[in-house]
């Protein structure tokens, strides 16, 4: 029988698989389509995978501080305005250094994964979002998250 960990585990790994085919078969041209944004914000294709290679250790971060007790981010954090900041600050990056970001970043979610105990899936805390979700949620939330910011991109510069 499967525990929710390898579950959770499987599913990381499958929509990682598929979103790194999607990144890794864009054209140098299609980086540089423009693409929509959650926040509003006028992106570039490359600002899409800027925004991944920071966010999944951000949501990683955020377990690790619910795990340990902690706030796991300020009551007056701004998602959108952090979102853009953090895709700014990568604006000197290449996309082959932005898919080593991410490719890290994984390594570094699968590995805290593995490092907590099942019962430790059913706590919770408030996301960057706003709302309170399960230690299992966040998890499901930045796989679901990059999932579907690369289905998004492959459309949008596709089309």
């Amino acid at each position: 029988m499967s525990s929710r960990t390898d579950t959770i585990r499987q599913t990381i790994l499958a929509d990682h698989a598929a979103s790194m085919e999607i990144f890794n078969n864009l054209t140098t041209e299609q980086w540089e389509k423009p693409v929509p944004s959650d926040e509003g914000a006028q992106w570039k294709a490359r600002d899409v995978l800027a925004h991944l290679a920071v966010s999944e250790e951000g949501q990683l971060g955020q377990i690790t501080r619910l795990l340990a007790g902690g706030v796991t981010v300020p009551d007056d954090f701004d998602l959108n305005r952090f979102n853009r900041r953090s895709v700014q600050k990568q604006a000197d990056k290449s996309v082959e250094d932005l898919l080593k970001d991410i490719r890290l970043g994984h390594a570094k979610v699968v590995a805290g994964l593995n490092s907590i105990a099942e019962e430790e899936l059913d706590k919770s805390g408030r996301h960057a979002r706003g709302d309170v979700i399960s230690v299992e949620a966040f998890f499901m939330r930045i796989t679901e998250h990059r999932r579907q910011h690369a289905e998004q991109l492959q459309k949008a510069v596709n089309a």
